[in-house]
């Protein structure tokens, strides 16, 4: 009798204890709980969340649970290149930033607008403070709508997803918006485009300069959120002869998967900035001053905490 007692005393113990564990799961205790999240960023021009000295693999790479970059560099037709590969979670992480207000000539070095925003990776824009054409939009900010005809333009959606018009006018543009107005985030006058829907551009724009052997990048996209910079170096550079558009463009081809490909503002403009510092280009000219810059920002917010 006296054992059987004990089994059920102890049996009862067990019982009690499970029973005050299951309570502990299951009852708020006021306790301070740490999340991390992939966190939209606000569509305005105050950055995203600092990345993490975690996150960086040397001075080749970056990765959180919203971005990875991922720089490479070869040689091609006697020009040595640098490519970068970037993938994002969240289309709010492609930004861009102006180096002063709207209607202002100011520049700034890319790396010091990087750093302002917090920047993983950035890359110059299409200068647009420089001249006083084109389809401007910076971060679904509408500034500016005078087309020539002559330009190519690219557009940025609220998808991440990237839309070549080809030397539109005015009416182009306005019957684009018609129909997408309130998706456009960006859009950039520069070009030319170079390549649309998996292949080069037949239908290119010509300029005089297409030929000319010089430093030059071009801003492609992969997939859904998935992006690549490739830039060649230029004749001021160590060993490097420069490339005309058609061998940049033979260079993209070596790349697998580009879907679109859009030539921004080359020469000593041309800029690539990772770890708060311009990578590319004569260092005699990484200090060169631009007037915008696009950039992908994290979004990965590690220590959000809820009561």
């Amino acid at each position: 009798m006296r054992q059987g007692h004990d089994r059920t005393r102890w049996l009862r113990v067990i019982i009690i204890i499970l029973l005050m564990a299951l309570l502990l799961v299951l009852v708020p205790s006021g306790a301070i709980y740490s999340y991390a999240e992939i966190v939209p960023l606000p569509i305005d021009e105050k950055g995203g969340i600092p990345p993490y000295e975690w996150g960086y693999q040397g001075d080749h790479a970056y990765k959180d649970e919203s971005i990875s970059v991922n720089i490479e560099h070869g040689r091609f037709e006697d020009t040595n290149w640098t490519a970068v590969h970037i993938k994002i979670a969240h289309p709010s992480q492609l930004r861009t930033l102006k180096a002063g207000r709207y209607g202002s000539t100011q520049e700034l070095p890319g790396a010091v607008m990087a750093r302002r925003v917090k920047a993983v990776l950035a890359i110059g824009g299409d200068f647009f403070a420089f001249h006083n054409y084109g389809y401007i939009v910076r971060q679904a900010q509408f500034y500016r709508k005078s087309l020539t005809g002559q330009q190519d333009v690219l557009i940025i959606d609220d998808k991440g997803d990237f839309h070549l018009l080809l030397r539109p006018d005015k009416a182009t543009v306005e019957a684009f918006e018609q129909e997408n107005k309130e998706h456009i985030i960006n859009a950039f006058t520069f070009g030319p485009a170079l390549f649309m829907d998996g292949k080069p551009v037949e239908d290119m724009t010509k300029a005089k300069t297409d030929a000319v052997l010089a430093q030059r990048i071009a801003f492609c996209q992969t997939g859904p959120l998935s992006y690549l910079v490739v830039y060649c170096e230029g004749p001021n550079d160590e060993n490097s002869k420069g490339m005309g558009i058609d061998q940049f463009i033979r260079l993209i081809q070596t790349f697998p998967g580009v879907i679109s490909a859009y030539n921004l503002d080359g020469g000593s403009s041309a800029t690539i900035v990772f770890k708060d510092e311009k990578i590319n280009g004569p260092r005699a000219q990484r200090s060169r001053a631009i007037g915008d810059i696009i950039y992908f920002a994290s979004a990965y917010q590690e220590d959000f905490k809820v009561e």
